[in-house]
C-alpha cells in the first residue's frame, strides 16, 4: 500500500511525465517530462566545504539524488547505482556531473560527508547546508517529499548551541560556542570536549581541573558525575573546566540566547530578551533565532530517524539536460543500470 501511495505521489509530481520518444526521436527508459521544467537553482556546501551552485553546471547533464549516509538500505543502493553509472559512461563521462543532496542535515555535516565519501571511494559532489532550513527550501522547490518527523529527528532547532568554558586559576576565561549543534549522532561529551580543546588551542591534564555541566533546572553549574564524558552529547549540553583555585562565581552562564540577546531571570523563570530582528522559538525560552524561522517546539536531533526509509521520504533520482531542465526521473532502486546509463548518454549526446 505504501509503495502505491508513493507511486501516486510521484505521478502527481511529474504531472506531464511519460515514457517513450521525445521530440528528437530519442527513446528514454526513465519517466520523461514531456514539457521539461527548469530545475530550481540552489547554492549548498559540498564535502570539501566549498560552495556549490547548480546553475554553474549549465552545459552538463546532471544526475541529482536525495539520500543520506546513515540510511540502512535504499539510499545506499541509490549511491551504489550512481557509482556504477559514473564508472560506465564511456565517452560521455566528461559531460555528466553527479550530485547527492542529504536529507539528514544534523548528521551529514561537511566533515562527516568528507570522511564518508573518502571511505567509500565516492568522488562526486555530496551536498549539505549550515542551516537545515536551507535544505528544506530545496526539498520544497524540487517537490521532494520529506516527512516532517524525519526532519524533526534530524535537524536541531535553528538556535541550538553547545557551550564549553575554561576557567583557569588566574580567573581567565575562554568560551567556545558551537552554533546549531554541529554534532553527529554518535558524538559523546568527550568528543565535544576534544573538539573544543583542539579549536581553542587549550591543552591541559585533567589533574587539578574539575569538569562541570550546566543544570538547566537550577540555572547553575554542577560538578559532573563520574562517566559523564562517555555519555552521548545533545544540543543542550554545556561544559565547564575549572582549575583548582579559580573563582567559580566568575563562570558565565551556560545559556545566553545564542549571542542574539540576554537572559532575564534564572532557573525555571529564565527567558531570553532577544535582540531586534530575533525571536524566541515556540517552547524554547532560552534561544533567539531570526524572526520568521521559529517553527515549533524544541526537538531532539539525536533521536532515531524513521525506521522505514520509504515512509519518511520519496526516492526520486533526477536527470537534468544540458539546459538544466528536469528531463527524466528514476524512482526507487530497482533500476536496470544499463538502461539508466543509456538515458544519460543520450542526453549527453544531444
Amino acid at each position: 500500500m505504501r509503495q502505491k501511495i508513493f507511486a501516486i505521489l510521484l505521478v502527481s509530481i511529474l504531472l506531464s511525465g511519460c515514457l517513450g520518444q521525445d521530440d528528437n526521436g530519442i527513446e528514454f527508459n526513465g519517466i520523461e517530462y514531456r514539457e521539461p521544467p527548469d530545475a530550481p537553482d540552489f547554492t549548498l556546501i559540498d564535502q570539501n566545504g566549498h560552495q556549490f551552485t547548480l546553475s554553474d553546471l549549465e552545459g552538463k547533464v546532471v544526475v541529482v539524488a536525495f539520500v543520506y549516509t546513515s540510511c540502512p538500505d535504499i539510499c545506499l543502493a541509490i549511491s551504489a547505482n550512481m557509482a556504477w553509472a559514473q564508472e560506465n559512461l564511456g565517452d560521455a563521462s566528461d559531460d555528466v556531473v553527479f550530485v547527492s543532496i542529504t536529507i539528514d542535515p544534523a548528521r551529514d555535516t561537511v566533515e562527516h560527508l568528507f570522511d564518508w565519501t573518502q571511505s567509500r571511494g565516492y568522488n562526486w559532489t555530496h551536498l549539505t547546508a549550515e542551516r537545515p532550513s536551507t535544505l528544506m527550501e530545496v526539498y520544497s522547490s524540487w517537490n521532494v517529499i520529506v516527512d516532517d518527523e524525519h526532519i524533526a529527528a534530524s535537524a536541531p532547532p535553528e538556535g541550538a548551541m553547545n557551550r564549553v568554558v575554561f576557567l583557569n586559576s588566574s580567573n581567565e576565561t575562554i568560551i567556545v560556542d558551537y552554533q546549531n549543534s554541529k554534532l553527529l549522532v554518535s558524538d559523546t561529551v568527550a568528543d565535544l570536549d576534544n573538539k573544543t580543546r583542539n579549536s581553542a588551542g587549550v591543552n591541559f591534564s585533567t589533574e587539578g581541573w574539575t569538569l562541570m555541566n550546566w543544570n538547566h533546572t537550577s540555572w547553575s553549574w554542577q560538578e559532573s558525575e563520574e562517566g559523564y564524558l562517555e555519555e552521548f552529547v545533545t544540543y543542550d549540553d554545556h561544559l565547564a573546566w575549572v582549575e583548582s583555585g579559580a573563582n567559580t562565581s566568575l563562570l558565565p552562564v551556560g545559556v545566553d540566547c545564542n549571542g542574539h540577546g540576554w537572559v532575564m531571570g534564572e532557573g525555571s523563570s529564565a527567558h531570553c530578551m532577544c535582540n531586534e530582528g530575533y525571536e524566541r522559538p515556540n517552547g524554547d525560552y532560552l534561544s533567539c533565532v531570526l524572526e520568521g524561522s521559529a517553527d515549533g517546539e524544541e526537538t531532539n536531533p539525536h533521536e532515531d530517524t524513521l525506521g522505514d526509509y520509504e515512509i519518511g521520504h520519496s526516492t526520486v533520482t533526477f536527470v537534468l539536460d544540458k539546459q538544466l531542465r528536469k528531463r527524466l526521473a528514476w524512482t526507487g532502486t530497482a533500476w536496470d543500470l544499463g538502461l539508466f546509463v543509456e538515458d544519460i548518454q543520450n542526453l549527453a549526446n544531444e
